[in-house]
């Protein structure tokens, strides 16, 4: 089924503007609206809310619709609709559908006379949830019924499609609710528009994928462009599973939040077994080489390159181009450095001009709860730099990809840390590979969904048999996820 980005444009006074969870009080104003709808394409379905309407109970911005739609742009509007006429005003003045929300709830006798009367092709459902409630009039009341009463009505009316908003994810940017939607998906047979918390591609790729949706609209991340309104999901890139290797003198090692380590195998043979199982890249790390200010051991990188055919990062002990020349002649695809780009950022716009952005991915491990310190020498030394804001400056230098590691997750098997992974990954526009804390298929999910991960790395729960890459990635396939290889 098609999947499509509808950008939308909440009115007040003429004006665009984004509430934040729908509180009036807390308005966000933006440039002139056709100042920014010039940048889309042609053609491009726009929702329009009427946020005056929504109080007022009769429609007021049509001149605005008049204008899109003059434009050549298509456009579903709402806000107001009490009455069979004010459907048809919608209607009258250029919009495709007429979103109604309130009287699904409220007065469903009434929704099911207007879906008649325009019928049900021109009627577009808002159903709009905060907590498990519905919410009407502007979200400002509790509506009459309850959510599954709701749906029944709008599944009973004839429609086919409804738009469901979560309120306590709107205008935040904090991501969609990947749960309501699978809920809904047990509930209703109808295909669900998503709206509230979309803040990056990757969120639309993740929404892409969930069988029941047929789209998503979004404002806030729209008009800031941090997405395109020409966002198209056949471009997406798979995520990826990789399995880490954390290496002390040619051994690989694990332990619990970077100390307690324990010998785990030989780096080149579990190399093997991980590409065998369909791991999408390897990711070697040298725990000792920058605490005992050493250079990573070439020789192990040989071994393990020489065993598999894909991608391998390598880190650890690197401080120098030279040191990103030898280990890429040795058999790496990718250098990650932490240390050596705190000491001097510049490496990483050196190494990204020698080697090319694709080959530089800076790790960052951070320790404590938001906003959190980045970490260095293995976790040891504290640099007082907020993660967001690094992040931000080794994209702006050249990383090409973060692979960002709660210290605090690390080894606990409790999961990811999905605050820290959304905030580097929202922050951001390159990949996220998410790391410290996987213990169940899920939580891989839960770091791409709700993270935004581009990728999600685990060690022990590998290395000590308790999850194999196939059984995770069946798992995220039947959860929708596309991954790029199976097992061989």
């Amino acid at each position: 089924m098609s999947f499509s980005l509808i950008p939308s444009l909440d009115l007040i006074g003429g004006r665009v503007v984004r509430l934040i969870e729908g509180d009036f009080s807390r308005p966000e104003f933006y440039d002139d609206a056709f100042t920014l709808v010039d940048e889309w394409p042609s053609g491009t379905l726009v929702h329009v809310v009427d946020l005056d309407a929504a109080r007022s109970g009769r429609p007021i911005e049509l001149d605005f619709v008049r204008r899109l739609v003059a434009r050549g742009f298509r456009v579903q509007a709402g806000g107001g609709v009490r009455s069979i006429e004010d459907a048809r005003t919608w209607l009258a003045a250029g919009a495709e559908r007429v979103v109604i929300g309130t009287l699904a709830c409220d007065q469903p006798e009434l929704f099911r006379s207007i879906v008649e009367a325009i019928g049900s092709q021109n009627v577009l459902p808002a159903i709009d949830i905060r907590a498990g409630q519905v919410r009407t009039h502007g979200w400002l009341e509790y509506g009459a019924r309850s959510v599954k009463e709701t749906f029944a009505i709008v599944e009973d009316s004839g429609c086919s499609e409804a738009l469901v908003t979560d309120v306590s994810r709107d205008g935040k940017l904090q991501g969609p609710s990947f749960a309501l939607y699978r809920e809904l998906a047990e509930l209703t047979s109808l295909r669900i528009i998503a709206s509230g918390g979309v803040t990056t591609r990757r969120d639309l790729d993740a929404l892409s994928r969930l069988s029941n949706l047929s789209g998503a609209v979004a404002g806030k991340a729209i008009l800031e462009r941090r997405i395109n309104a020409s966002y198209r999901p056949e471009t997406s890139l798979a995520p990826r599973i990789v399995p880490c290797l954390d290496v002390r003198d040619g051994r690989v090692a694990k332990g619990v939040r970077f100390v307690e380590l324990r010998d785990a195998g030989d780096p080149a043979g579990l190399a093997q077994r991980y590409e065998n199982e369909g791991a999408d890249e390897i990711v070697l790390l040298d725990i000792t080489a920058t605490p005992q200010a050493q250079r990573t051991a070439i020789e192990t990188v040989s071994r393990v390159a020489d065993q598999i055919s894909i991608p391998l990062t390598v880190g650890g002990g690197v401080w120098t181009i030279d040191d990103f020349r030898s280990l890429l002649r040795a058999g790496a695809d990718r250098v990650a450095i932490n240390s050596a780009a705190v000491a001097r950022p510049e490496l990483l716009r050196e190494a990204a001009t020698e080697f090319g952005v694709q080959a530089v991915v800076l790790s960052c491990d951070v320790l404590g709860n938001e906003p959190g310190e980045v970490m260095v020498s293995g976790g040891r030394v504290s640099t007082a730099l907020d993660p967001v804001e690094w992040c931000r400056r080794a994209e702006a230098l050249g990383a090409g990809e973060i692979l960002l590691t709660s210290i605090d997750r690390d080894g606990t098997r409790n999961g990811f840390d999905i605050t820290l992974l959304r905030r580097i990954s929202s922050a951001t526009g390159i990949g996220v590979i998410a790391s410290g804390g996987a213990g169940t298929s899920r939580h891989f999910r839960d770091a791409i969904e709700e993270g935004g991960a581009s990728a999600v790395l685990a060690a022990s729960l590998f290395h000590d048999r308790l999850l194999s890459i196939s059984e995770v990635k069946k798992y995220l396939g039947e959860s929708g996820i596309r991954m790029r290889r199976s097992a061989a």
